[in-house]
């Protein structure tokens, strides 16, 4: 790969873009990707739009806060949408959301950059992640990726289909 690529954390006010950045960079191997975090809406083709990940609304806020932030996150999701720029949206608390932006990161460079690159977005073996390796680092129904949901739903159905 001969330029790391750019991964950019969207996010409304309080949904903790910042600190998912601030960790992410301890995270992956030093080197391997730039990391943005709420530069703005990129303009269609001058960012991997692969490589966007939108906070999400599951952080504790306040309740004179959630409808500001809930109309951010919407404008944010309509205007990505309106330029064609596809996006992974991150769930979770702590190690959880950590894990999850990880595991986001690694699907993508799966399917964007050729093999030799996937282990660029490995977790830095140096630090101190108390997580365990699992077969699923998330559950399915906090992933938000429609293909995935697609090809679950895909082959739910010809098993489905297949017994009767």
């Amino acid at each position: 790969m001969p330029f790391p690529p750019t991964l950019v954390l969207l996010g409304a006010p309080g949904t903790g873009a910042q600190a998912l950045r601030d960790a992410l960079h301890a995270q992956l191997a030093p080197g391997s990707a730039q990391i943005l975090c709420n530069p703005g809406l990129p303009s269609e083709g001058a960012v991997d739009a692969s490589l966007i990940l939108l906070m999400g609304l599951d952080l504790p806020c306040p309740t004179s806060e959630r409808a500001a932030q809930e109309a951010a996150d919407a404008r944010l999701r309509a205007d990505l949408t309106q330029v064609g720029m596809g996006y992974r949206v991150v769930y979770g608390h702590g190690e959880q959301r950590i894990a999850n932006a990880l595991n986001a990161i690694k699907n993508i460079a799966s399917s964007t950059y050729p093999s030799s690159a996937r282990g660029n977005f490995d977790s830095d073996s140096g630090s101190s992640t108390r997580t365990a390796p699992r077969l699923r680092a998330w559950n399915c129904e906090k992933c938000s990726d429609p293909e995935c949901e697609h090809r679950l739903f895909t082959a739910l159905m010809g098993r489905d289909t297949g017994a009767t």
